[in-house]
């Protein structure tokens, strides 16, 4: 009978403690609504800050990084890093046997006020995908750490629903903010101020592999590059597609990137970019007596079909003669081609917020 109330009483201290634990959900929503008192004096190191934190917020991930911390096994690697001079720490765990895919990373920068500044950033895969970012300043009068709302919106994705991830930094000051679209991968880099993480840069990673396609198919001659993106739905069906152009605008390329970087169409100083329902063309000289228009058709997001219309001069008619017709790379009659162009309906314009890329290290 008493080992059957002991085991009673194992099973409702661990229940008890699980039902600590508070959602990512919940901390999203309601991190700004609380302020965190710390023994932490002047300059407190990244443990009191994030013992603090769990106090308040407990997650499982931050239950197990300060076990961790306690124990007798100081390593860094890459998915437990315990680094007290750098003020860093994460947690994460790779097993599929874990008993959760949450992780977080937390870190502390000392502002020019005298103040410092915590960031604690979590993750999760399922049952669905969270990031949480939250900011605290840290009064060393009051030894509060008081949320920082300032810097409670400080990234917006770039396009919604897809995955990004928040790298705190170790070495060096700079926060990273990571976004994954298919084939590409977009990093904003802040840069710390003094005060705050500030002035993100954008660096597409992808960005030889782009400019590379482009320069192969349209008169770039190696002096017109791509240093500004967007990303816009042209088939609307909740995946983006990639558009760039250069400084000026004049030179421009659309891409898909949901399994590879396909360049589609282009616009340079022979031909001009056009947008459709769930297309996109271009149209312009081909050669010294020839025009040509090229339109390619989405389907999820990738290239289903592309249609040429080719209009040669006709020397005795003394204008462009009649249009042929190319679909996929087959001939196709000047009725078929015509109801294909209808079918695209009328032009359609985009018009994106436009981001500066870093385009040097």
């Amino acid at each position: 009978m008493k080992k059957y109330l002991f085991f009673i009483f194992a099973m409702f201290c661990l229940t008890a403690t699980a039902q600590k634990n508070v959602s990512l959900d919940r901390i999203e929503t309601q991190w700004q609504t609380k302020n965190i008192k710390v023994n932490g004096g002047a300059r407190p190191g990244i443990i009191p800050l994030v013992t603090a934190f769990q106090q308040t917020w407990p997650t499982y991930s931050g239950g197990e990084l300060l076990k961790f911390s306690k124990s007798k096994v100081h390593y860094d690697n890459t998915d437990k890093v315990v680094d007290l001079k750098n003020g860093f720490v994460r947690y994460s765990e790779d097993s599929p046997d874990a008993e959760s895919d949450e992780g977080m990373e937390s870190c502390v920068w000392r502002r020019q006020n005298g103040h410092s500044l915590l960031a604690v950033t979590f993750y999760r895969m399922t049952p669905s995908e969270k990031v949480v970012l939250c900011f605290y300043d840290y009064d060393p009068k009051t030894q509060t750490l008081v949320p920082e709302n300032s810097l409670a919106h400080l990234f917006t994705p770039s396009f919604p629903g897809y995955r990004y991830r928040v790298y705190l930094p170790q070495n060096g000051k700079n926060l990273v903010i990571s976004e994954y679209f298919g084939a590409i991968t977009i990093e904003h880099t802040y840069a710390w101020n003094g005060m705050k993480p500030a002035r993100p840069q954008e660096r597409l990673k992808e960005l030889a592999n782009c400019q590379a396609q482009f320069d192969q198919n349209y008169s770039t001659y190696g002096e017109h590059f791509l240093t500004q993106y967007a990303l816009v739905d042209i088939d609307s069906d909740g995946v983006p597609e990639l558009w760039m152009q250069t400084d000026d605008g004049s030179y421009q390329a659309v891409f898909s990137i949901r399994l590879t970087i396909d360049l589609l169409r282009g616009q340079d100083d022979r031909r001009t970019l056009s947008f459709y329902k769930n297309a996109v063309g271009d149209s312009g000289t081909c050669g010294a007596l020839c025009m040509s228009s090229n339109y390619v058709v989405l389907k999820e997001s990738c290239r289903h079909s592309q249609l040429m219309e080719l209009s040669e001069w006709d020397n005795q008619a003394d204008d462009y003669g009649d249009s042929t017709y190319t679909l996929d790379g087959k001939a196709i009659s000047k009725a078929e081609g015509e109801r294909f162009v209808k079918s695209l309906g009328g032009p359609r314009t985009l018009s994106p917020k436009w981001k500066k890329l870093k385009t040097e290290d």
